[in-house]
């Protein structure tokens, strides 16, 4: 144990008589020692646990660790203290100390007589409580309240504190040399210098309590390591460490020095008459009478409530209680300097030792110990057991003690009971304080508070929870300065959190209006139970009606807030995780109910909430659709409040993202369930608001004027075109060029379900787009999607094209700006837009077409040529093809050779450019057009170490590539520039080739491991989606259907069928090659032949006999190509005969010639070219003309080519190195 200093000795050798300060510098500077010896300190807190009968490395101690247990909160109250010793900042220190003072308090409230806990007599456990709560007020700074502690702790048990707490200090303080002295008498010595300390602190009110400086001076020099650090905790004032217990002290000093004692024996009675009148049945008075009640308290809480005396009383007596200020030294008007100088004069007449003996135990005791007070601490108090004769005595103060009795009644109501009356009583009752000034409502408002915050945090009855936080969150919704209050006590989120948990809904407006961290909310792992709350709040009701918002905030409204920070507040994958949650069925659900039956105010976070909802999963978007209500977001835009107006515009704008038909439906749902002229109101926006959501609001108003019957209104119509217009014109390169483009292409066309733009897929199959390998060519398209299937879109682009373009030239100029655009979705959608509008320019007048053509057409031509993406291309050549209808067509007399080029090499895809392209011919007097056989090259790709590139496909508009290391690669190639998406390796060995399904959903593999894998494209990446095992190695695959035809490694070809069953097809054949096109496989075989099976009845034929010569080994058919209904062989050479001829026999219509030695490898057939690669050179591609099968150049691969793929006029090659080129035809 630490020993006292010499310098202490001279002034601790008193007795009964000595001066307060001496004491309090004794105490405080034996608590310095303790904590700057680390080996007393360990002492100290070694004999605490062993009389505590704590082990500390005992498993079972966690079965005591919850802040419920007297013996945790002790323990870990003396760790926390150790913590604060060596804080990193202030802010910690702080932190810890008030943790540790909190834990501390638990059980230093024990009653200590004659009870235990857990097997320890409370008075050793209350004793050493305070003890260590008087080393943690003066690690606060506060002296005197350490002082007041540690003579707690001597009152409790003198025995504990003289024999193992502090011996030496108890020597020196308690006894005189040669005179032995009882526990009794020690405590009667503590009990009087307590109350001096006490009378101290309350008259010494708003100065810092440290002992004299002549006294501290020296000791505290002595410890260098900690001198700094007590000398700053000693430099904060009083006033910050300030606690409920100070302030009924101050209230009791007040109250004895101004006689005021009358009007507490009133407030008594009020509180008598309050609880009476619980059993009164009839009502009085009525709320609105009170002057003192606010118009938030009437809109809040039930009439009915303040028609009741007791209530009515109180503010009668608040009213009249409020002290003269001309004659109150507290008044809180008055100069603060003036009230405290007042307080010293007070002081200084009082000084004397026989002014302190007026002060009875009872005036100062009651209030406890600093920071602890609660309504079980007074009750305790109320009455003081004199130790000599055992008789209960009241003091003269006993009016005053039955005000807490009477107020811990109420309150103690409140807690045992749910009712709503009762709470907003309490509720009520704290607002009437609130609005008084003074010391004495200051006290009694804390009380409240103090006792819903003992009751949240330490109770375990749900009932108790429930009322104690609905009312703290009732007081805190109408005083938003109880909000401050509640933050500087620290209420623990975790006890929310837990509250909140067992569905005590009020929890979220308290965690909502505490603002906590994003990252503390995520911590708390609230997301389940805040779905709950509203959830079952939520109720479904026949018809819709808008309800404003209500003054004070809803836990659904709070649990939607908070939900929408958690989505919104983290990084992608955080967001993303939160989002998962709540994308289900079931959860959206209960969030829906809230467009039912909520208010304005829900429908804010709701709105935002869905949107993300929506972005994140088509799913959701369906489901959405199909169980909202759109009306009561759209009255969002008559809010004031620009924020909400912004947000019902963006999720208006995101939830019409679906396919046009239902999109429809959701906008005369708008139109009719509206109870306000909502087209005024979105041009009202338009003019108002700036950035994206102009545009929104744009957008909405030109498709709800759609909706309109001629003749309509056509400012809607004009302002809402020139807002995007505009956009487009003046804004380039910025994103309200984009999002403008983006509406403008899309909202004539429709959408998927999922939120993605399918006006170009609609317009490209109207256009004649139906080959699947053409189709995959295209990025993020579900061909099969039922959204391509909606009837609706045609009469929905028809009206409103007409309505577009009714606004003149100015819209093709616009659309012009954005074709020149450098940034590539602009053009692109500026061609989409062009592309729907010149569907119904092409039924227009003349005059219309050539205004069109003479504006846009050159710009559109540029499209059209080899290099750029498919979908561009096709979507020019809609364009163009509109445009010529009628007598526009001698608008393409001034089409460039090469744009007539470009229709040529298109006319195989669609039959809008094979119109487009016999027309030009026709103009050009039928004249040969001159064909450029020029290749360049425009890409490379090359990942090392994963050996030959074996097999190549597109698929969704993603080049696929297979790898000798049985490796997959997806690339996206867009021009001159590849960037690789997905390397994933799931085969054991080669990957010999890819087929695309049928439907063009999913592309196949197939590999010499014996396997077949199924791949598609799922939210963004690419998944297996089945494994198919055959007993050979595979060569070759083509799907049909639902069945998947095989040649193996031993030539020989096999049928899997649905159930993945394997048959053997053309038996006794040996198979090299196959294609499958218009219902039938065209199969190679090795004899020379060429077979044909119709798939629809497995029907085999010979198409072509195999011919009859010993060097029969040395001809294959290596490759099988269909084009244009031609079928092109290879094997030596390379033969071309019409499908539709082979029905009758096998005649070819065109023959390249063999070169000696060498067999033709590989064979790719385009509009204009044939790509040869024999095996006598195997690096390089031979150019050959289609129509005059003329060789005309070649092409270097750099090594032996491995596989080969013609797509879009481009040609690729996979080399033996790993390298992929690419090559066009200028």
């Amino acid at each position: 144990m630490a020993y006292l200093s010499s310098s202490q000795s001279s002034f601790i050798s008193c007795n009964e008589n000595s001066s307060l300060d001496s004491i309090l510098v004794s105490i405080n500077d034996y608590i310095l020692s303790i904590i700057s010896d680390p080996e007393a300190w360990i002492s100290l807190k070694q004999k605490c646990i062993t009389l505590l009968s704590i082990e500390e490395d005992n498993t079972l101690f966690n079965d005591f660790s919850s802040e419920h247990s007297a013996l945790s909160n002790l323990y870990w109250g003396i760790d926390s203290i150790e913590a604060s010793i060596h804080p990193e900042c202030s802010e910690e220190k702080t932190s810890r100390l008030r943790n540790s003072e909190r834990m501390l308090q638990m059980p230093a409230l024990l009653d200590e007589q004659g009870t235990t806990t857990s097997g320890v007599p409370n008075t050793i456990l209350v004793s050493f409580s305070y003890f260590y709560l008087s080393i943690v007020s003066y690690l606060q700074g506060d002296s005197l309240q350490s002082t007041l502690h540690f003579l707690q702790s001597v009152l409790v048990s003198p025995e504990i504190v003289r024999t193992v707490i502090a011996p030496e200090l108890c020597e020196s303080i308690f006894f005189t040399p040669g005179v032995y002295k009882s526990d009794e008498e020690i405590r009667e010595i503590a009990r009087k210098y307590k109350y001096r300390a006490t009378y101290y602190q309350v008259m010494s009110y708003g100065e810092t309590h440290q002992p004299p400086r002549e006294c501290t001076e020296k000791p505290l020099r002595r410890q260098e390591k900690y001198g700094q650090e007590i000398f700053a905790a000693n430099a904060h004032s009083v006033a910050e460490k300030l606690e409920l217990s100070e302030t009924c002290e101050k209230l009791l000093q007040y109250q004895d020095f101004h006689s005021v004692d009358l009007q507490e024996e009133e407030l008594n009675d009020i509180f008598n008459k309050i609880k009476a009148s619980r059993k009164i049945e009839t009502s009085v008075n009525n709320l609105e009478g009170s002057q003192c009640l606010d118009r938030n308290l009437q809109e809040d809480y039930n009439p009915e409530l303040g028609k009741s005396t007791r209530v009515r009383c109180l503010n009668e007596f608040l009213n009249e209680s409020q002290l003269d200020t001309s004659s109150s030294i507290f008044d809180t008007r008055e100069d603060v300097g003036t009230a405290q100088q007042s307080m010293t004069n007070l002081y200084t007449h009082l000084e004397d030792a026989s002014s302190l003996r007026h002060l009875e135990l009872e005036d100062i005791s009651v209030f406890g110990h600093k920071g602890s007070i609660t309504f079980e601490g007074m009750r305790r108090n109320l009455h003081t057991k004199k130790r000599g004769n055992g008789l209960e005595t009241h003091s003269r103060r006993a009016p005053t003690m039955d005000l807490w009795k009477n107020l811990q009644s109420l309150i103690k109501e409140v807690l045992g009971n749910a009712d709503e009356k009762y709470v907003s009583e309490v509720t009520m009752i704290y607002q009437m304080l609130n609005r008084k000034q003074g010391f004495k409502y200051s006290m009694l408002k804390d009380v409240i508070l103090d006792q819903l915050f003992t009751a949240i945090s330490s109770s375990e009855e749900k009932t108790v929870i429930k009322a104690s936080m609905t009312a703290l969150t009732k007081i805190i919704s109408v005083n938003r300065t109880a909000l401050e209050e509640v933050k500087r006590k620290g209420l623990n989120l975790s006890h929310l959190a837990n509250a909140l948990k067992q569905n005590v809904q009020e929890a979220a407006i308290l965690i909502y209006l505490i603002q906590p961290s994003p990252t503390e909310i995520k911590s708390l792992e609230l997301l389940p139970a805040l779905v709950d709350v509203v959830a079952s709040t939520s109720s479904s009701p026949s018809c819709y009606a808008f309800r404003p918002s209500p003054p004070l905030l809803t836990p659904p409204a709070a649990s939607l807030m908070i939900i929408e920070v958690l989505i919104t507040a983290f990084d992608h994958a955080t967001n993303t995780m939160h989002l998962a949650a709540i994308s289900s069925p079931s959860v959206l659900c209960g969030l829906l109910d809230v467009a039912k039956s909520g208010n304005s105010g829900e429908f804010i976070s709701l709105a935002s909430i869905l949107v993300k909802c929506m972005q994140f999963d088509g799913l959701n978007r369906k489901y959405i659709y199909q169980h909202t209500r759109v009306a009561p977001f759209a009255h969002l835009l008559q809010s004031k409040d620009q924020e909400e107006m912004c947000i019902a515009l963006q999720f208006l704008h995101e939830v019409l993202k679906i396919p046009r038909s239902s999109a429809i439906k959701i906008l005369q749902q708008i139109k009719k369930e509206g109870s306000f002229d909502i087209k005024d109101t979105l041009l009202q926006c338009i003019k108002q608001l700036q950035g994206d959501h102009k545009l929104f609001a744009a957008d909405i108003l030109l498709q709800l004027n759609a909706l309109d019957s001629p003749p309509e209104n056509k400012k809607y119509r004009n302002e809402a075109t020139r807002a995007l217009l505009d956009a487009v014109t003046y804004s380039e390169g910025s994103n309200m060029q984009v999002l403008s483009t983006f509406i403008l292409s899309n909202i004539g066309g429709t959408y998927s379900w999922t939120g993605e733009p399918y006006t170009a897929a609609w317009l490209m199959k109207r256009g004649g787009l139906t080959s699947v390998s053409h189709m995959n060519m295209i990025r993020n398209i579900n061909w099969s999607d039922e959204c391509l299937q909606d009837p609706g879109i045609d009469g929905w682009c028809c009206k409103i094209a007409r309505r577009i373009i009714d606004t003149g030239k100015a819209t093709f100029c616009g659309l012009q700006e954005g074709l020149k655009s450098q940034n590539k979705s602009v053009s692109k959608a500026c061609l989409i837009a062009i592309a729907w509008l010149s569907i119904e320019i092409s039924k227009g007048p003349n005059s219309l077409k050539y205004s069109a053509c003479e504006v846009l057409l050159d710009e559109i031509a540029q499209f059209l040529h080899p290099g750029l993406e498919l979908e561009e291309r096709l979507l020019a050549c809609i364009c163009i093809y509109n445009f010529s209808s009628g007598k526009g067509i001698h608008k393409l007399v001034n089409f460039s050779e090469g744009v007539r080029e470009s229709l040529r090499r298109l006319s195989h895809v669609t039959w809008m450019a094979d119109e487009l392209h016999k027309a030009t011919y026709y103009l050009f007097s039928k004249s040969d057009q001159r064909i450029s056989c020029v290749h360049t090259q425009t890409i490379e790709m090359h990942q090392s170490g994963s050996g030959a590139v074996t097999a190549l496909i597109y698929h969704k508009g993603l080049l696929f590539s297979g790898y000798s290391d049985g490796s997959i690669r997806v690339w996206n190639v867009n021009k001159k520039l590849a960037t690789l998406l997905w390397d994933i390796k799931e085969h054991k060995s080669t990957v010999t080739c890819f087929s695309l399904s049928e439907a063009g959903e999913s592309v196949l593999s197939g590999s010499a491991d014996k396997t077949i894998r199924v791949w598609q494209i799922v939210k963004g990446k690419l998944e297996c989606a089945e494994v198919i095992k055959t007993k050979d190695s595979i060569r070759k695959l083509e799907a049909f259907g639902n069945m998947i035809f095989v040649i193996t490694k031993g030539h020989k070809m096999k049928l899997l069928d649905s159930l993945r069953t394997s048959q053997s097809v053309f038996k006794g054949k040996g198979v090299k090659s196959m294609v499958a096109a218009q219902g039938k496989i065209y199969i190679g075989c090795i004899d020379t032949s060429i077979q044909e099976l119709i798939v629809a009845n497995k029907r085999e034929k010979e198409i072509k006999a195999p011919t009859r010569s010993w060097r029969i080994q040395n001809k294959p058919i290596n490759s099988v190509v269909v084009y244009k209904d031609m079928l092109y062989s290879s094997s030596t050479h390379v033969e071309m005969s019409n499908i539709k001829d082979l029905r009758r026999n096998y005649e070819p219509q065109m023959s390249i010639t063999a070169e000696k030695g060498s067999n033709i490898v590989a064979m790719g057939v385009v509009e204009d070219f044939i790509y040869l690669n024999r095996s006598s050179s195997a690096n390089t591609l031979q150019i050959w003309l289609r129509r005059t099968q003329q060789k005309v150049g070649r092409l270097s691969a750099g090594s032996k080519i491995t596989s080969l793929l013609t797509a879009n006029d481009i040609v690729f090659c996979g080399t033996e190195a790993g390298v992929i080129k690419g090559w066009i035809p200028l």
